[in-house]
């Protein structure tokens, strides 16, 4: 999103766009944006600053970390961002700033829901649909002499 400081007042100025998820190369090896992401920017002077209230609406196909289900999820963020007007040329260019703030908003581990029971490690299966087969006992060889 690139917008003509000349266009931004006290008034505000609220721009939407919506970006190919393919552009901004920010899928991982767990999650996978596709659709499109959808910004709506509303752009405010102050003083000697631009604010801009950000809200992005993006889906991602994402691996969950514990039982390895594929699940597509829906995420808003909502960012804030201040400016410099002076540090400023004539056009404030958004699409780098949103980027790095939604990879650096990734968790640190991808879950399909904050109730995943996982894999059992003895049976391998996914907890969340079938119980345990081996009574989850995941038996150890022990030393003996």
């Amino acid at each position: 999103m690139r917008v003509a400081i000349d266009n931004i007042d006290d008034k505000g100025l609220g721009i939407e766009e919506d970006i190919p998820a393919s552009i901004w190369e920010i899928d991982s090896r767990d999650v996978k944006f596709v659709d499109k992401i959808h910004l709506n920017c509303n752009f405010l002077k102050v003083n000697k600053e631009i604010l801009v209230k950000t809200k992005v609406v993006l889906s991602q196909i994402i691996t969950c970390s514990r039982c390895l289900e594929e699940i597509k999820q829906q995420i808003i963020h909502n960012f804030d961002f201040h400016y410099n007007i002076s540090a400023l040329e004539d056009y404030l260019d958004m699409d780098n700033d949103i980027r790095e703030e939604i990879l650096l908003n990734f968790p640190m581990k991808v879950l399909c829901n904050s109730e995943c029971k996982g894999i059992c490690s003895g049976c391998g299966v996914n907890l969340n649909f079938e119980e345990c087969k081996c009574g989850n006992k995941v038996k150890t060889k022990t030393n003996s002499k």
